[in-house]
């Protein structure tokens, strides 16, 4: 199918969909005014702020600043992907997917015989089990696994045999070419043939979203046996960085609001599971990565972490913690006896201890502190340095600017550190001005401020009434266009389109930059024109120059000492206060600096 032929069928699609039906399915909606209002499914709260507007076919969250189109929606509320949800919502409104080309036919052919050959695996691993029940049955009851979780996560048991499933394989016709794609055999390294990838093994079978097997891993029953875990390969079906291990049984409990457990392993996820911990999930022979964090972000707003306690699983936290917290996610660490691991706690002490511990999580950065303020023989000048080091990068990943602001006064008063010197320190030093208890709330208030760029959103939204003065930005502001990505948005503007026009952009683009746009097209403020246009490009040619200032002082802090350092820092402060001087804003503290720092 050619792409501009499958845009068209999209934008049938998105035109024949009812947005406030399709939402309304979900969502209780009421008219007021121009649009409907209802509770956003993506977030707790009591008074309406979810609205849709049916002339532009778009939803929006004045809350959690969630947004998007029909399909959006689809993605996000009911874990589909575009793909599916574009499907879903054509065979409602009965328009026909356009033929495929040849090649895109023999694609799916080729994935339907590599699922094929995963569904003829799985029935020989259950009939393994079946043929083996001494040692299958011997080993999951060694592991406390009960008859319905081994039916639930459908387990099967891999024979001692070199060539079994290949055997099997071939008398349904498989070639051997097709099982080394499938990824369930392994080619011999001398001379021609196959052997089977997984032996005297318990066989996870693992499934995608959908329910499909796409893969297998296999868990050693012999204690001298390496790996302790084998997985499938990379393969056409599988992809194990955008997958989760028991995700396809955790999702509908995360739409039901459960946060999302992440443990470290495949017997993690299915004791948790049997315990009544449905939420809990695990990567697959791979760190947490974005792709994960991304999935999980479209389900829950918080996450809870339940990882070994060792050196190898405070690191694996600690990246998954900067990973999650990337995509908006709040993070918790739930934390048991010292070296026990989720299978071991529960055998110990139950499932009712487990479910305890879960509920008693910690935020990840209150954790991490408390952790190693805990290890401090003393609280000396260098002890408090060194923790504050550690602890920076932490804060400067948290995406909450009241939970930055709560985190940055508990620490300060903690440490008994002047709170102006801890922000420096954490490299936000001019944002954070109000530190007693009294201002907390003005503190937290001028976090708020710079963490939503409402300038960018005002400077969108006026271009989007007066698309003839997009070339004015492009030249005054390409940094700024560049910096936040907007050359896309710019440019679709500039060719006149309306904010419904956009939609084909929207439902692609990264989450923050969707919510950037969508603030934009949902603005109801007044209209300066050309004027109220000129002075917001130089607010915020001022606002990126202080941005810039404050890195270029950052790095004189940190000892980059140089002359053409300092001209720069010289020739942007001469900028701001001629800024300054002309009234732009107000004034930035900055007069002094480069004296001071010697």
């Amino acid at each position: 199918m050619s792409d501009p032929e499958y845009d068209t069928w999209v934008a049938s699609v998105r035109e024949a969909a009812d947005i406030v039906e399709v939402i309304g399915r979900q969502v209780t909606l009421k008219r007021k005014g121009k649009h409907y209002w209802g509770l956003c499914p993506f977030h707790q709260e009591q008074t309406p702020s979810f609205s849709v507007d049916a002339e532009q076919q778009l939803f929006y969250c004045f809350g959690c600043h969630v947004g998007g189109t029909v399909f959006t929606f689809l993605m996000q509320h009911g874990g589909m992907s575009f793909s599916e949800a574009v499907d879903m919502l054509a065979t409602e409104n009965g328009i026909p997917k356009p033929h495929r080309s040849q090649r895109d036919h023999a694609r799916s052919q080729k994935m339907s015989r590599l699922q094929a050959i995963m569904e003829w695996s799985q029935e020989f691993f259950r009939a393994s089990a079946q043929s083996s029940v001494r040692i299958y049955d011997g080993y999951l009851q060694q592991r406390q696994v009960d008859e319905a979780t081994r039916e639930r996560f459908a387990l099967g048991y891999a024979p001692d045999s070199w060539t079994a499933l290949r055997d099997f394989l071939m008398k349904h016709g498989i070639a051997e070419e097709e099982m080394l794609e499938a990824g369930v055999v392994v080619a011999r390294r001398e001379g021609r043939g196959v052997y089977d990838r997984w032996r005297h093994r318990i066989i996870f079978p693992i499934w995608n979203h959908r329910g499909q097997i796409i893969a297998f891993g296999g868990r050693a029953i012999l204690p001298e046996q390496e790996p302790k875990y084998l997985n499938s390969p990379e393969t056409p079906l599988f992809h194990k960085g955008q997958v989760l291990y028991g995700e396809h049984l955790a999702r509908p409990l995360w739409r039901q609001g459960r946060r999302p457990l992440l443990v470290e392993g495949n017997f993690d996820v299915i004791a948790c599971h049997q315990a009544g911990l449905g939420q809990a999930v695990a990567s697959l022979g791979t760190a947490l990565t974005e792709d994960h964090a991304r999935s999980l972000s479209r389900h829950a707003k918080e996450v809870d972490l339940l990882y070994d306690r060792d050196t190898a699983g405070e690191e694996a936290m600690r990246r998954a913690f900067l990973i999650l917290s990337a995509q908006g996610l709040q993070v918790n660490r739930v934390q048991l006896d010292a070296g026990k691991d989720p299978d071991e706690f529960l055998r110990e002490k139950g499932a009712l201890s487990l479910a305890e511990k879960v509920e008693e999580r910690i935020p990840y950065f209150e954790a991490v502190f408390k952790d190693r303020l805990s290890r401090l023989p003393s609280l000396t000048a260098r002890g408090k340095a060194e923790l504050v080091d550690e602890l920076k990068p932490l804060w400067k990943a948290l995406t909450n600017p009241v939970e930055q602001a709560g985190y940055l006064e508990m620490v300060s008063r903690t440490l008994r550190l002047d709170q102006s010197i801890l922000a420096q320190s954490f490299g936000v030093a001019q944002g954070f001005r109000h530190t007693s208890p009294k201002n907390r709330h003005n503190m937290e208030r001028n976090v708020s401020k710079g963490a939503r760029p409402s300038l960018d959103v005002y400077l969108l939204a006026l271009l989007l009434r007066h698309p003839e003065h997009v070339a004015l930005v492009r030249e005054e502001l390409p940094d700024w266009i560049e910096k936040y990505h907007l050359s896309d948005i710019v440019t679709h503007i500039e060719m006149g389109q309306s904010p419904a026009e956009l939609s084909s952009l929207i439902d692609t683009m990264d989450p923050g930059l969707r919510s950037l746009l969508l603030e934009a097209i949902t603005f109801d403020g007044p209209d300066g024109g050309i004027r109220v246009i000129k002075d917001t490009i130089k607010v915020i040619r001022r606002r990126e120059d202080y941005r810039h200032w404050q890195s270029l002082i950052e790095r004189l802090r940190q000892g980059e000492n140089t002359e053409a350092l300092r001209e720069e820092i010289r020739m942007v402060q001469g900028r701001l206060a001629q800024g300054q001087n002309t009234g732009m804003g107000t004034p930035f503290p900055f007069a002094g600096i480069i004296g001071k720092e010697g």
